[in-house]
């Protein structure tokens, strides 16, 4: 890992960072920051969190409940370590703890959860644009109706692709050719039905919409910030998760996504990184200390002795 020039990237992005805080703020200055919140207000929205965590493993236990029917708690942990992974290790390589997690735990193939994990995370991603342009279009100069037309088209457009996939599905089964075969196992992973399609769907949007709401809040109480302002903001740096350069726990490309974003608006740059930065440390620190409490408290069972 230390000859891979990702590990030296994702170190120099980290580097940059603690740099240009220090010269465009003050670490002092942004942390003091903290001093300005109740902690019964940080306690709550790391509560949300843990609620953000529960949904995210129920959307994964829905999908693969053939698989892990009665163990959600198993479920909890291992989605806990996937997102403690994803968030800390750079260039998205915590997305592989997933499948082999789930190989290990309930003997489910690599080549079925890679796909699954994929398929949502294109999902998540759709949601992520689908809430930002929610929240952006109730600034536009459209009718109540229209507004709520606009919005139920977003988050429902996902299910117009079922069709297609079902299509691309059975014309593949058609084919005996082995590399064919092997793309129709691939996309035997997927939804075939309109209701695990929808579930998927409605419990990615959900999760979204709830982290998305805590991340906003809590940007805005670091610098002042309309709701659509914030909602854009935080939009901007969960997206710069699937760049192709990713810092060590997100440390540079999250900062940017939120001040990238923001740039539309006459804002101050060094108090939005500042704001960002403090963000970042909040979605890290939850994700240590999440992690830790679920991980110490659910743990899977021993191996039965042969």
């Amino acid at each position: 890992m230390l000859t891979h020039w990702k590990f030296w990237l994702g170190l120099a992005l980290l580097a940059g960072l603690l740099w240009l805080v220090e010269d465009q703020y003050g670490w002092q200055a942004v942390l003091s920051a903290w001093q300005a919140i109740s902690p019964i207000a940080v306690a709550g929205a790391v509560s949300l969190m843990l609620v953000s965590y529960v949904l995210r493993a129920i959307r994964f236990y829905d999908f693969f409940k053939v698989y892990c029917q009665g163990q959600f708690a198993l479920l909890l942990r291992i989605t806990v370590l996937h997102n403690f992974f994803n968030n800390l290790l750079p260039m998205r390589s915590g997305e592989a703890a997933f499948p082999v997690l789930m190989k290990q735990h309930f003997q489910l193939r690599i080549s079925h959860s890679g796909p699954a994990l994929l398929w949502l995370r294109l999902l998540d991603l759709y949601a992520l644009v689908a809430l930002a342009g929610i929240s952006l279009s109730g600034q536009l100069s459209l009718s109540l109706v229209t507004k709520a037309l606009l919005a139920l088209a977003l988050l429902t457009a996902p299910l117009l692709l079922l069709p297609l996939q079902n299509h691309i599905r059975r014309y593949l089964s058609q084919h005996s050719s082995s590399k064919v075969q092997k793309l129709s196992d691939l996309m035997a992973a997927l939804p075939d039905s309109p209701a695990a399609y929808s579930r998927a769907l409605f419990w990615t949007l959900t999760n979204w919409a709830l982290k998305l709401a805590v991340y906003a809040w809590l940007l805005a109480q670091f610098v002042p910030l309309t709701w659509p302002q914030a909602w854009t903001g935080v939009s901007g740096g969960e997206l710069s998760s699937v760049l192709p350069i990713h810092g060590f726990a997100g440390a540079g490309t999250y900062e940017a996504g939120i001040v990238a974003a923001l740039l539309p608006w006459p804002l101050n740059t060094a108090d939005v990184l500042a704001a960002a930065v403090n963000l970042h440390l909040f979605v890290l620190g939850t994700t240590l200390v999440l992690t830790g409490l679920i991980a110490a408290v659910i743990r899977p069972a021993s191996p039965k002795p042969e």
